[in-house]
């Protein structure tokens, strides 16, 4: 039974702006008039109404596609409960993925010099100096900017810089160095709600160990490099590091972080920050109920600091964390309906940092985009040549249930098993593509990580592609751990 007075009012409140924008696009309502009568009324009388209006709860967008409403959004629904707590992989290969992990985790810190030549850090002025679609004032607009922004990188001068640092905040990095947006339709009325953000590469976690390679004339931005990306990001949010303070870092042993958005208190100065799942801490003692670890913090001119904090065992787990069946659920769950972010954009996760993170506390290291998930993610078995019902056959026939992923340009999923005889996947999307009966193309939003079959909102597909666009368009299979070193051999539950 759902306690109403322990609705957590802020999520009711985005819940109330996504429900207002479903009922307004359906034309049911006055908008400005229902608007108006809600906000007086008190959060858990509006969740009861959400109840009472058949809402799939009121933490994330209306499930307006069918697989979303009648599959289940608990992964333990698709775990053997008789094989819950079994190992799935060796633990000597799971080692070996872990020091792998580690030395890619590390690697900034090991280099002497860029891995990224002048050209490659140019590209990206060369990607968004124009846009066709802008007309004469937007591109003096944009040259104007993209030259002030030019003028304070200074380029001509990369590398001007050679730093080991650390972020010390869930930081962003930009392709130019610009906090300001840069939506696909400027101007556009969507722009606020939009996930899209083209200068957006990748959020970074609390404690991500970085190189710097250069920094601007203003001192406020420096191109950075992680394991597993490069871009330009704000000096406050990281903190230079000491040879000291990386070799006690680097030293271990680790604890990762196994719920979303974890609080990390300092002893003495309270909440540093908040940890999302996957990220890494070194270690420094552990009792029955809690793990002690060490977080950063940004210090006088801008050195990082060790600051001591205490984490509870339902938050924190020894890397590398078991890999069972319900483990790997258990952490799904924590994703579950988590808002679509492109790039990390607003601390929100896109298909690829979604899967890229739930393996991490199991030490298995992915690259960040999909595209090179699936290149370097484990066995490639090509499908792009197979029909649709020749992919479904192969897929349950050698598909490991969360050891799995699918890939089709632009996207990828992981397989978490089969229901009545049909793939489920696991995956963070923005929307699906719609077409009416009369051939008027379309698409639903969902903008939230999901299970689904292959299909995902076919019933609005019309005489389009009854298959699904998932399905006629996936390229590749992605067996990510060897069958030589499988332990147990997976099934999905539920049949």
């Amino acid at each position: 039974m759902v306690s109403l007075d322990n609705i957590n009012c802020r999520m009711v409140g985005k819940s109330l702006t996504l429900f207002m924008s479903n009922l307004k696009s359906r034309r049911l309502i006055n908008i400005s008039c229902f608007r108006r009568f809600l906000r007086a009324m008190p959060c858990s009388l509006f969740f009861a109404v959400c109840l009472s209006l058949g809402l799939s709860g009121c933490n994330g967008n209306p499930d307006v596609i069918r697989d979303i409403r009648e599959l289940s959004q608990d992964h333990f629904a698709y775990v053997d409960k008789r094989q819950c707590d079994f190992p799935l992989v060796s633990p000597a290969w799971q080692k070996k993925m872990d020091e792998q992990y580690r030395a890619n985790y590390f690697m900034p810190w090991h280099q002497e010099a860029s891995r990224f030549s002048k050209s490659d850090v140019e590209q990206a002025w060369v990607t968004f100096k124009y846009d066709a679609r802008e007309g004469k004032k937007g591109k003096r607009r944009r040259r104007a900017w993209i030259g002030k922004m030019a003028a304070n990188a200074e380029l001509l001068s990369y590398p001007n810089s050679s730093m080991k640092a650390i972020t010390t905040v869930t930081a962003h990095l930009r392709h130019l160095p610009a906090a300001r947006a840069l939506y696909s339709k400027p101007g556009s009325s969507g722009e606020k709600s939009s996930p899209f953000d083209k200068l957006q590469v990748s959020s970074i976690a609390p404690g991500t160990p970085i190189y710097i390679s250069h920094i601007s004339r203003d001192r406020a931005w420096a191109i950075v490099e992680t394991g597993y990306a490069l871009g330009w990001m704000p000096l406050k949010d990281l903190a230079f590091v000491s040879p000291e303070f990386g070799k006690r870092w680097e030293q271990g042993p680790h604890a990762a972080v196994i719920r979303e958005k974890t609080p990390i208190y300092d002893q003495n100065e309270g909440l540093l920050f908040r940890a999302s799942l996957g990220s890494m801490f070194p270690k420094t003692a552990e009792d029955e109920d809690t793990l002690t670890i060490i977080a950063p913090a940004r210090v006088k001119q801008g050195w990082a600091e060790s600051r001591k904090a205490v984490l509870l065992k339902e938050t924190a787990m020894t890397r590398p964390v078991a890999m069972t069946p319900c483990r790997l659920a258990a952490l799904a769950n924590e994703m579950i309906r988590e808002p679509y972010g492109w790039g990390g954009l607003r601390n929100n996760r896109d298909c690829s940092a979604m899967i890229r993170d739930l393996l991490a506390p199991f030490g298995l290291w992915l690259p960040r985009h999909s595209a090179d998930q699936a290149n370097e993610g484990g066995l490639y078995v090509d499908l792009s040549n197979l029909s649709p019902a020749e992919k479904k056959k192969l897929i349950l026939a050698r598909g490991v249930p969360y050891l799995t992923l699918l890939w089709l340009k632009g996207h990828i999923m992981l397989y978490i098993g089969s229901r009545n005889g049909e793939p489920l996947i696991f995956h963070n999307f923005w929307g699906v593509r719609t077409m009416s009966e009369r051939g008027k193309q379309g698409k639903k939003t969902v903008g939230h990580a999901a299970i689904t079959t292959l299909y995902p909102g076919r019933e609005f597909n019309g005489m389009g592609q009854p298959e699904g666009v998932y399905s006629r368009y996936l390229q590749g299979m992605i067996l990510i751990v060897p069958a030589d070193q499988m332990s147990l051999t997976v099934t999905a539950g539920g049949g």
